[in-house]
């Protein structure tokens, strides 16, 4: 394979791969948080970083922005901003892990299930949001929006011009 297919294979190709796959990890980290608000809201206060005012609205809110954003990424809408959306909240989850890692707690992240008995945080739940991270900002730089709603609206809209 030449080096421009390689750069082809490797830029709005596998970053079609990596917004599809980060829609369906948050889709499914959305959905017990969903269904189980105040589990997830305990989740949220074992981090000991929000404020006891603000847990249940981030408990409602945080799993809902998960759902639509994963949607959204999974059906190829507003691509851009939910990738940018995703990749801020990978951020801001590396961020709550590096400092609880940090500080020793002995806790469940949350990131799928809102079971406390549920494995514990480890350095693993770190490199996997790095890891998801990375794939954001790679889709991010290269996703020309292939395999997406807004891809397909493009094609038909040029196929009713052209006739």
């Amino acid at each position: 394979m030449s080096a421009s297919g390689w750069r082809e294979w490797l830029g709005p190709r596998l970053a079609v791969l990596f917004r599809l796959t980060l829609g369906a990890v948050f889709v499914a980290a959305s959905l017990d948080k969903v269904l189980h608000p105040l589990a997830f809201a305990q989740s949220i206060a074992n981090y000991r970083m929000v404020p006891l005012g603000l847990i249940n609205l981030m408990a409602i809110a945080l799993p809902m922005i998960e759902l639509v954003s994963g949607v959204a990424l999974l059906l190829g809408v507003g691509i851009r901003a939910n990738l940018l959306l995703a990749s801020g909240m990978l951020a801001l989850f590396i961020v709550a892990i590096v400092l609880a890692l940090v500080r020793g707690l002995d806790i469940s992240c949350g990131c799928f299930t809102t079971d406390p008995s549920a494995h514990r945080m480890t350095r693993m739940t770190l490199i996997w949001d790095i890891i998801w991270l990375a794939m954001g900002v790679h889709a991010l730089l290269y996703d020309r929006g292939l395999l997406s709603l807004e891809w397909l609206w493009r094609r038909r809209r040029a196929r009713t011009r052209s006739a």
